[in-house]
């Protein structure tokens, strides 16, 4: 039976309802959002011995409605939750019996304040991976999707500044990039060996370096090589507001994306990156400020993953 939250209390392996061995993740990734993960599911699909959730971000641990009838956490209009039983979790992985690595990619997994837990109460043997990226330079590219999504411009003027609505301390966009308290909840519940950080910064640099890394941390063949010249999500401004639509059309992804050969599929990955353009850089005083939100909470996360971020103070863009 469901908990009082929504969330089933399941095991890696569990007799599925029609008798069948159910297999559920050997690792999940937990994000952060705009940190390279749609690129990192792919590079994961792609592995001959691992097998991905049909559907990325199932955002299954981070469902809950409390008492009052709303959402625990999530935003209806920047978050959905296509997976709500564990039966339709279950179904996700149909086929991965054979897989030597088994693994889903839901970003709010790190937002979620009850996510960890959840995953741990269902998954305790498995793997926690999450990329992070400087936040200044995350809450930026986020708000730009966010921007993309609802077919509207950045505009300079308004986006550009310290008192643009994104670049608030409190907003969404901002509150992600706080990964201290966010990561130290699967700290709190996982033994240190199971929690894997990643860089965004790593994967930008050494791409061939950091997916054998990522291989290696789900114990699957490091050798593979996946294909890294297909451009996936990449974030910009659209020279035509209509060719992103068309492009990034949740619906219409949904009723296409199972039927569509990946070659066609990364035609139209192509095609979607030509039509973007680099969004201007924020100005150097802003984002000097901006970190100065982040000072402490870098530092803290830098002790937390054991990992140097002192590049992420400096003035530059990284």
């Amino acid at each position: 039976m469901a908990d009082a939250v929504g969330v089933e209390r399941a095991d890696r392996d569990r007799p599925g309802s029609r008798g069948e061995t159910v297999r559920l993740p050997t690792f999940i990734m937990i994000g952060a959002a705009k940190a390279g993960t749609t690129a990192l599911y792919w590079y994961l699909a792609e592995h001959p011995e691992v097998f991905m959730s049909r559907l990325k971000e199932t955002n299954y641990f981070a469902y809950g409605i409390g008492g009052d009838g709303r959402l625990l956490y999530g935003d209806p209009e920047l978050h959905s939750f296509p997976v709500r039983t564990i039966d339709e979790y279950e179904a996700l992985f149909a086929g991965a019996a054979e897989a030597r690595a088994v693994g889903e990619i839901s970003p709010i997994y790190l937002e979620s304040p009850h996510a960890a837990t959840r995953i741990h109460e269902t998954l305790p043997q498995a793997d926690i991976l999450g990329v992070i990226r400087h936040p200044v330079d995350r809450a930026y590219s986020d708000y730009q999707m966010y921007l993309r999504s609802r077919g509207r411009r950045l505009e300079p003027g308004r986006d550009l500044t310290v008192s643009s609505a994104w670049a608030q301390p409190n907003s969404h966009w901002m509150r992600i990039g706080r990964y201290h308290e966010a990561l130290s909840r699967y700290f709190a519940v996982y033994p240190r060996e199971r929690v894997h950080v990643f860089l965004f910064d790593d994967l930008r640099r050494d791409p061939i370096g950091f997916v054998r890394e990522l291989y290696r941390c789900v114990g699957v063949d490091t050798g593979f090589v996946p294909d890294l010249d297909t451009p996936h999500n990449v974030g910009g401004v659209p020279a035509s507001m209509l060719v992103e639509r068309l492009l990034m059309s949740k619906r219409i992804k949904a009723a296409i994306e199972p039927w569509v050969p990946k070659p066609v599929a990364d035609l139209a990955r192509h095609v979607r990156t030509r039509n973007l353009r680099r969004a201007p850089a924020l100005p150097a005083g802003v984002r000097s400020e901006l970190i100065e939100h982040f000072r402490e909470d870098i530092l803290k996360t830098s002790d937390l993953i054991g990992r140097s971020l002192a590049h992420w103070l400096e003035p530059r863009p990284a």
